[in-house]
């Protein structure tokens, strides 16, 4: 999707390392052509970004912007400051929007910008770019991306992963909310197992935001239970 907008206004090259999704694909180069570009989008699992970033180091030169995609931001962004040269700059930025919720325009959707390292012509450079493609900027840290994103994106898709487990769907005998809940889910439950497991894995914050709704429904469950048996006639 990112090559699909950027191309109409820049020159873009792009480099994967499965060489069949590049079948097609207009400015497919090597790997040391690609991190040599004056902005360089890193579009790759969050597990594999600081693996990704000690391998570029060595090709980078002074004046750059290295941004990343990923879901989560404080880990990435450490592992870009970490092993990118200090005269890169470092962008941080997450798209909240995907092929699905895309597919019909990015105008309106939101996208986060976490300035790191960047230089303030270059960063407003790029704002202005974005937002002429009338996308909502949100800038903010890492830590509060992370924060948020812990409660909302991943408890989603921790929903939405139980949900495909049991293998329930939308019924016939249902209410528009719950048909248009289980439709949410159900366009998120093809993404890889990777993603799911890396925005579980790589938040910081994630496993205490998943202990506590655990907790709550465990509580609200025995409520229920306790109510249930409290109304049950006496024999």
């Amino acid at each position: 999707m990112a090559h699909e907008y950027l191309s109409r206004d820049l020159d873009v090259l792009v480099f994967d390392q499965d060489v069949g999704k590049l079948r097609g694909v207009s400015g497919a180069v090597r790997f040391e052509e690609v991190v040599s570009c004056p902005l360089v989008v890193l579009c790759v699992p969050i597990s594999a970004m600081e693996e990704c970033c000690s391998r570029m180091a060595p090709f980078l030169r002074e004046g750059q912007i290295v941004a990343d995609t990923c879901s989560v931001k404080e880990r990435p962004v450490k592992w870009m400051t970490a092993h990118l040269p200090q005269p890169v700059q470092v962008l941080g930025t997450h798209p909240l929007f995907g092929p699905d919720s895309g597919r019909e325009g990015i105008a309106g959707r939101k996208l986060v910008l976490c300035p790191i390292r960047v230089e303030p012509v270059a960063y407003n450079c790029i704002r202005n770019y974005l937002e002429g493609l009338e996308l909502v900027l949100i800038e903010t840290t890492p830590e509060e991306h992370d924060r948020q994103i812990a409660k909302g994106q991943a408890i989603f898709h921790l929903i939405a992963r139980a949900m495909k487990r049991l293998n329930w769907s939308a019924e016939v005998v249902s209410t528009p909310g719950p048909e248009a809940f289980y439709r949410l889910a159900e366009s998120v439950q093809y993404d890889t197992d990777q993603l799911f497991r890396d925005m579980e894995c790589e938040n910081p914050y994630a496993a205490e935001c998943r202990q506590q709704l655990i907790q709550e429904l465990l509580e609200i469950h025995n409520g229920l239970l306790a109510v249930a048996q409290n109304d049950q006639p006496d024999s």
